[in-house]
């Protein structure tokens, strides 16, 4: 292997206003798909052999670096953007569903609309501009490569396709998060065939509620294994994870949590599952350990609590998965 991180986690940056369900006051916080996972990724794996790839806005009034040095992350490789950040408004909703609006004046038109239920030219650009602060995969580092893995948070449109295809035969795991925007219009086999060379695919309800027939996720897993994927891990917020591999299909089921704030928990569940995998644990003890970081990430407040919980609190945390 390369003399780089042991895990390379490609995503986001973003700025979050998180509207809580419950009235009351909300500020601009540090998040992103990209610092969420190495949120994750840190509780389990030495954060000194993570690495972070992604885009920042030249008006970003956070300090990204500083906040990934006193995270511990040992590598980062930060290229400007060449729009400003993007900055979205979280609206969560009594029953916990949520809507994404960005704040940005090109985009206001897609919140206007519905957070991408309205027009198609309005959902375009929003599209556009997440391109726009998503690097891609070629913007790895060299010397990082080849990794022992890679994590592809979220992204849009055929990036992960074109990502997949830069790191082919240069990771020993690769596993991806995918985005609703291109995933609940496809099937398994569809999905699949987006997604060649992704070892673990890791989405959440919203990408794959359509192929969950009769509520069976058991059976949804099956499905996904059945089309080619090595590893199936189905995100379910408070329910049970379910982890599916050619062992078989099982739940896990993760801890009670004083929930603060949910952005931001699949994102930290995907960075712990790709460093424990990588590290050497099996897909359920992978899970078990993802269900704990995303437990106490939810007891915080945007990205910058995220990267300072302890890993100690993880493992005490562990020990309520079941």
């Amino acid at each position: 292997m390369a003399s780089g991180p042991d895990l390379v986690i490609v995503g986001q940056v973003t700025v979050d206003h998180v509207v809580p369900a419950s009235p009351g006051p909300w500020v601009a916080r540090l998040g992103g798909n990209a610092l969420f996972a190495a949120a994750g990724a840190r509780l389990w794996m030495d954060p000194a052999r993570v690495g972070l790839v992604a885009r920042i806005g030249p008006d970003m009034p956070f300090d990204v670096p500083g906040a990934l040095r006193t995270a511990g992350i040992g590598y980062w490789a930060l290229a400007p953007a060449k729009v400003p950040h993007l900055t979205e408004w979280i609206i969560y909703e009594p029953d916990g569903t949520r809507r994404c609006l960005p704040r940005n004046a090109p985009l206001l038109d897609y919140g206007a609309e519905g957070g991408g239920e309205g027009g198609a030219g309005a959902v375009d650009t929003y599209l556009d501009y997440l391109l726009e602060i998503t690097p891609t995969a070629a913007e790895i580092p060299p010397g990082w490569l080849p990794a022992a893995g890679i994590h592809l948070a979220p992204q849009v449109r055929d990036r992960h396709r074109a990502s997949l295809a830069t790191i082919a035969g240069r990771a020993g795991f690769v596993s991806v998060d995918p985005s609703p925007f291109y995933a609940r219009s496809r099937d398994a086999a569809g999905l699949r065939a987006e997604l060649p060379g992704c070892d673990a695919l890791l989405p959440s309800e919203l990408e794959i509620g359509h192929v969950v027939k009769d509520g069976d996720w058991r059976a949804a897993a099956t499905t996904l294994m059945a089309a080619g994927f090595r590893e199936v891990v189905l995100k379910r917020g408070a329910q049970p994870a379910i982890v599916a591999d050619g062992s078989g299909v099982m739940e896990v089921t993760p801890p009670s949590a004083a929930v603060l704030d949910p952005t931001g928990a699949g994102d930290s569940f995907c960075g712990a599952y790709a460093a424990c995998r990588v590290m050497g644990l099996s897909p359920v003890e992978a899970a078990r350990r993802a269900c704990a970081a995303a437990s106490l990430v939810v007891e915080t407040g945007g990205a910058e609590a995220a990267l300072a919980i302890s890993p100690a609190a993880a493992r005490e945390r562990l020990d309520h998965v079941r």
